[in-house]
């Protein structure tokens, strides 16, 4: 019967294609048309106010969750469970900071600055990437919310401007030469906090001082060293503990924290003006390390020897807390425009070194990807709006809190924030509606390293020790994750389920650079020797064993994908009344195919998707097709009619037989000019090499004309062919490789202002010899493959758009500027040049287009008011890079290289002064 089940499972997780539901699905315009929400907003007039409560370290059975906690929480239960929903299946990252970054953002850990999550004082800055904004800086900036912060910070930040970071975490405040009059950088006031009074890590490490809206609150002559111990309080009332030694305010007491915590709510509310609504971020001090409750809460009631164990104690003064943080709103009148919610920022403490089990419906604690690490307690509550004394079993994030906000209140979700955000907030209302999270995924690097992705069903686990070990768990009748699926006799039929869950894992996983510098082999019989990526080149089966590999060399150990963003165009929004997608048999590649590709390996189909050029190379195979028919586009298809094409029978296929001399004086053949892109921008324009290499160049077409070529292949690019200034291109639109067409293919394809860009291109726009065409049509609109319209405005925004949207010719003549057609059109020229290539490789980043037309556009000149688009980035090998990656090198060849590959089109326009930059003083723009 349980394997019934698993199949049925499977063959769900297979026909939904598990691409799930991201927040830039909908957009800020239908999420206003939908009304997500706002019923409440729309009635009065007024938005809500949020109170936001983040506890630390504490677990789903430490609090009213399952019935069986064993200290009672009478606010908690009273004020926020009976009069709201609890989310059953909630999940944050296994430790603080990541989760921390997670819930303000909208976005998985790795997406930040450090992808681990940023601790304390740092040589760079917080987690927050600078076109990241914050819940609280969208909410201040949309609808002048008054926005506060108090208690633990955990985010990172500098010290004060002129000062020097030290390693030294024991001494951050006295080691160096900081100017304390000063405030922090990149603290909570630099991300949309109007106040703030917090700590940079809670009670457990130093600075044990407390900062206000930047400002250190401590005098720096009198800074403290505290060592690891307990300490009498001043007010006698409990012990202080000190866990980790380090600096701090000489009256520190742990044991007062949290009350003065609501001591600073209470007066945000009393400051505040009515007129505008309010955001408190709250993170509390209970139930983490170091325990030290008080005797007394701040209204004598007896807390210390309460319970017989200090964090059994602990929990109870934080449902105190709790308490008298609903009361301060309560008291004033705001609670029935207000919207609560409650937190933790990952699972509880264990029950081996603790007396206390935070988390025994599950296996783990905190610091693991198993249940227990990761599963928090999340209650909403929101009068007048949310059902009272309602569960919710969908699954859910704490960064969906940041989309199902947007919905609430009914803000506009800037670009680059909460990209891995999804709004339950039709779940949270309706018991008939699902969460539209289909998976979600969790990482570890604070120890070994682990990560996992699960579903509603399975979960699917990688932990790296000496070895890779690998489960697979079907939760619903093992919660306990004792029984390894992979080890059963069914395992094929698991490992079927295992590939499905891995590859979305590496689809919202991180994607790295290779890094240039040595580095330790962690784990296993070269565990401290110091390599290179070259220690995988040599060997990849390495890559299987040692983590490292993913995570600094992923040109070779290749997990993940090359870019690190959703965007709309890629993933279809799916909300539960819309239409189910449809069975596998109609439109899905096969999970189980295998194909051997041109350098001898075993891929996937899978594996075809990540790229154009693996599907502009393998679809045109018959046997591959009928396999993949997602990703090579023949959904919609027959299975018969599917081209019978192969590289052979088109005619169009690299020469095996044919060598040149690469740069570096050796011999080289189209194989090798293959397996990386930048070999093609060097050697492809030599018609010698494109008409050898046809399939590699993308020289199918012919455009590359094979005639006697007067430079020698080993020639530098810089004098690489220039294009007929009257050519026009030729080459059709690529299929999307994830996204299943929006119409079927027709024998005979019409191109219209408002088609879609599936549909064939139309002949290429004519112009006068002497015109001028700089300029986007702005009545022009055209349907985006989401079935809505857009404009020329709206497709330049984003590099993505234009990948996708500009090939087809249609939208391309209307929409000139954005995507990158701005030519000045002369006379045919009569001269030799005349008859060199059209076409070019396409550069990761830029649209084909920008690479055919770019050697006719004008010299890019320096403009003095010449400045980057804020927040712009563009696809490249290594992933979505900032304008300011371009200049970053040291080093005048590869800064040269970065800006002949990539400085053109829409990347050229919107990062103008990293395109004119230099080495040196001048990148620094």
């Amino acid at each position: 019967m349980k394997l019934v089940r698993g199949a049925c499972h499977l063959l769900l997780l297979l026909s939904s294609a598990t691409y799930g539901v991201h927040a830039k699905d909908v957009s800020n315009e239908e999420r206003k048309e939908q009304k997500i929400g706002t019923r409440k907003v729309q009635e009065d007039g007024k938005k809500p106010n949020i109170l936001l409560i983040v506890a630390d370290d504490v677990g789903t059975s430490d609090v009213p969750y399952w019935g069986d906690n064993i200290v009672p929480m009478e606010n908690i239960e009273k004020k926020l469970k009976s009069k709201g929903v609890t989310f059953m299946d909630a999940h944050s990252s296994p430790l603080c900071a990541p989760s921390r970054y997670m819930l303000l953002s909208g976005n998985y850990p790795h997406r930040g600055l450090q992808k681990g999550g940023a601790w304390n004082f740092s040589a760079e800055q917080n987690q927050f990437m600078n076109n990241q904004k914050s819940i609280a800086e969208v909410l201040k900036e949309q609808f002048n919310y008054h926005t506060g912060m108090y208690g633990k910070w955990h985010i990172g930040g500098r010290v004060p401007d002129g000062g020097t970071y030290s390693d030294d975490k024991s001494r951050p405040l006295s080691c160096c030469d900081i100017d304390w009059n000063q405030p922090m950088e990149d603290g909570p006031n630099d991300i949309g906090f109007d106040e703030s009074v917090y700590t940079m890590g809670g009670i457990q490490s130093p600075p044990y001082s407390f900062f206000r809206n930047g400002f250190l609150q401590t005098n720096t002559d009198d800074i403290k060293f505290w060592e690891k111990g307990t300490y009498a309080t001043v007010n006698n009332n409990g012990e202080s503990i000190i866990a980790k030694p380090g600096e701090g305010d000489p009256n520190w007491d742990s044991t007062e924290y949290n009350t003065r915590i609501v001591k600073e709510v209470d007066d945000f509310l009393e400051n505040h003006n009515t007129i505008d609504p309010f955001f408190l971020y709250v993170g509390l001090g209970q139930v983490h390390l170091p325990h030290s409750p008080p005797k007394f809460y701040m209204d004598g009631t007896p807390v210390e020897g309460v319970f017989s164990d200090p964090h059994l104690d602990l929990l109870y003064e934080m449902d105190l807390v709790v308490g008298s943080l609903m009361a301060s709103v309560e008291d004033r009148g705001l609670m029935e425009n207000t919207i609560v919610i409650f937190v933790s920022d990952n699972g509880g403490l264990d029950g081996f070194d603790h007396t206390v089990d935070s988390d025994r419906h599950f296996r783990g604690a905190k610091g693991t990807v198993w249940e227990g690490g990761y599963t928090v307690p999340l209650i909403m509550r929101y009068d007048g709006v949310l059902p009272q004394q309602a569960q919710r079993t969908g699954l859910v994030g704490i960064n969906d809190i940041y989309a199902t906000l947007a919905d609430f209140v009914g803000f506009d979700i800037p670009d680059g924030s909460a990209q891995d955000s999804i709004s339950f907030a039709r779940h949270a209302e309706s018991i008939f509606a699902n969460s539209n999270r289909k998976n979600i995924g969790v990482w570890n690097w604070k120890t070994k390293p682990e990560m996992a992705i699960r579903d509603g069903h399975f979960k699917y686990v990688i932990r790296y020790r000496d070895t890779k070990e690998e489960y697979l768990f079907y939760l619903p009748d093992d919660v306990k994750e004792e029984r390894n699926l992979l080890r059963e006799e069914q395992s094929s039929f698991y490992k079927r389920v295992k590939n499905e869950l891995d590859d979305e894992l590496r689809k919202i996983g991180f994607c790295p650079e290779d890094v240039e510098e040595p580095f330790k082999i962690p784990y296993g019989q070269d565990k401290g020797k110091q390599v290179t990526c070259d220690y995988f080149k040599a060997d990849p089966t390495r890559c299987e064993t040692q983590f490292i590999g993913e995570v600094n060399c992923n040109s070779i150990c290749g997990r993940f994908r090359d870019t690190c963003f959703y965007n709309d165009d890629i993933f279809p929004v799916t909300y539960p009344d819309n239409k189910q997608s449809p069975p596998p048999t109609e439109c899905a590649d096969s999970t189980t195919y295998t194909f051997t590709t041109n350098a001898g390996k075993t891929e996937k189909c899978s594996w075809i998707s990540q790229k154009t050029v693996r599907i502009e190379k393998y679809c045109p195979d018959v046997e591959i097709a009928s396999n993949c028919m997602l990703t090579c586009d023949q959904c919609d298809k027959d299975i018969d009619t599917v081209p019978t094409l192969s590289p052979v029978s088109t005619g169009c296929q690299d020469d095996g037989d044919f060598e040149f001399v690469r740069l570096d004086g050796k011999n080289a053949n189209c194989e090798w000019l293959s397996k990386k892109v930048q070999r093609s921008l060097k050697y492809c324009p030599s018609p010698a090499i494109a008409s050898g290499c046809k399939l590699t160049c993308d020289n199918c077409s012919g455009d590359v004309q094979d005639q006697e070529d007067d430079s020698s292949p080993t020639q530098s690019p810089v004098n690489s062919p220039t294009t007929s200034p009257t050519a026009s291109p030729t080459k059709s639109p690529t299929p999307n490789p994830i996204l299943p067409p929006t119409n079927p293919p027709s024998p005979a394809p019409t191109s219209s202002p408002s088609s879609s860009p599936t549909s064939s291109p139309t002949a290429a726009p004519t112009s006068s010899p002497t015109e001028t065409k700089c300029v986007d049509n702005e009545d022009f609109t055209f349907e985006k493959i989401s079935g809505d319209k857009a404009d020329c405005e709206w497709l330049g925004e984003k590099t993505a758009r234009i990948n996708r949207y500009c090939d087809d010719e249609s939208i391309a003549s209307e929409c000139v500027k954005a995507c990158g057609r701005c030519t000045t059109l002369s006379p045919p020229n009569p001269s030799p040049m005349a008859n060199e290539p059209t076409s070019s490789p396409n550069v990761v980043g830029d649209s084909p287009n920008d690479q055919t037309s770019s050697p006719t556009e004008p010299p890019f000149t320096f403009d003095p008011n010449c400045s980057n688009t804020s927040g712009y980035k563009f696809d490249t090998e290594s992933g979505r890079k900032a304008c300011k990656w371009i200049c970053a090198p040291n080093n005048s060849n590869k800064l040269g290289r970065r800006k002949k590959s990539y400085c053109r089109g829409a990347v050229k326009k919107n990062c103008c002064a990293a395109c004119n930059a230099s080495t040196g003083p001048k990148c620094s723009y």
